[in-house]
């Protein structure tokens, strides 16, 4: 049966690659540019894409204030969330899973990783995580996935291995992030990102107790592996991009210590909505602070260090290939990328 106009929303912007469309009020068609499309139709994933909680995190950028300033591109919370439900359903996960991987940042804090350097204790873990359940308590996210018959442990997400896995293996977050901000940093093709996605498998079926994410070419594992690494190396572990975190985290925490920013917030507003109220509530010298932020953008590399604390991101994924008895890491593989690998990883420690 044709679906009239009528029925059919426009398509919204999820965030740097992806819209969505809700059609008939009961499925919504999801565009990835990565991905292609995804119809989604089952009633607690519709339910929860079109829920406040959910929707707050197309407010989120990634990469905190570089997103928010537009020194890299925005890319959000949610087109990410999404994208590792895509991935998901692609290798055929349960529907717990698929809402595990949903979820799986659900707790973000308005500028994401930016607010660990301005609340979190030494030796936590991300601030996130710490008042995950804290935050789910002020949601109706509980009283939806019980409506459907979803387990409450989908709020778990290192539960279920295809969405969280320790690096450096394959799993949902890290391959949808991977492949999204390859992208959009320009480290990988979009027609290597679709080779990536092409290439990828549920080891050895969606349904076994005990499976991986693999990939079944280890040329494209590599090329994905490098893109990797470069990003990190000029993005995520950059100690030019960690600066500018630490600054503003710096401002955050002293006005949320000083209760002019009640933390609760972190969760109510998008990162647009948060730097106006911190420009609202800043004394002079917050504000000269802030003004820097805005007008050096990222500053030069030059003499700075890596902090001690910083994580080095790299990725060796299963390689599966067909015939072979089980999968075995890129990195046995193709044991020159082990020790490129190692390499980087050596390089990067020497410059903390």
């Amino acid at each position: 049966m044709a679906i009239g106009p009528t029925e059919i929303s426009s398509p919204t912007s999820a965030g740097f690659l992806q819209t969505h469309q809700l059609i008939e009020n009961q499925s919504i068609l999801i565009r990835d540019e990565i991905y292609g499309e995804e119809l989604v139709h089952e009633p607690v994933l519709v339910e929860l894409l079109q829920s406040s909680e959910v929707q707050r995190l197309k407010g989120i950028a990634q990469h905190g204030v570089t997103g928010l300033f537009g020194l890299t591109p925005r890319v959000t919370r949610l087109e990410h969330s999404v994208g590792a439900c895509i991935l998901m359903r692609r290798v055929g996960a349960t529907i717990e899973e698929q809402v595990a991987a949903l979820l799986h940042d659900i707790s973000h804090t308005t500028l994401s990783h930016v607010i660990d350097h301005a609340l979190c204790k030494p030796g936590e873990g991300s601030y996130h995580e710490v008042h995950k359940t804290r935050y789910l308590k002020t949601t109706r996210l509980p009283d939806i996935l019980a409506r459907h018959g979803v387990s409450q442990k989908s709020f778990e997400e290192e539960l279920f291995p295809l969405v969280e896995m320790p690096s450096p293996q394959l799993c949902a977050d890290r391959l949808d992030y991977a492949l999204r901000d390859g992208v959009s940093f320009g480290k990988l093709t979009m027609e290597d990102a679709r080779r990536v996605v092409g290439s990828l498998k549920a080891f050895p079926s969606a349904t076994a107790t005990r499976r991986l994410l693999v990939l079944d070419d280890p040329h494209i594992a590599l090329i994905l592996s490098r893109a990797y690494i470069n990003a990190d190396n000029e993005v995520w572990s950059s100690p030019a991009h960690i600066d500018i975190c630490q600054r503003a985290g710096q401002v955050i925490g002293e006005l949320v210590e000083a209760g002019s920013v009640d933390d609760m917030v972190l969760w109510q507003v998008s990162d647009a909505e948060f730097w106006t109220l911190l420009r609202q509530v800043a004394n002079p010298k917050q504000l000269r602070a802030i003004d820097r932020l805005e007008k050096e953008g990222i500053p030069e590399d030059n003499g700075l260090r890596l902090p001690h604390g910083a994580k080095i991101r790299t990725l060796d994924p299963d390689v599966w290939q067909r015939g072979g008895k089980q999968p075995a890491p890129l990195s046995i593989v193709l044991p020159t990328w082990g020790s490129e690998r190692q390499q980087y990883i050596l390089s990067r420690s020497q410059h903390r």
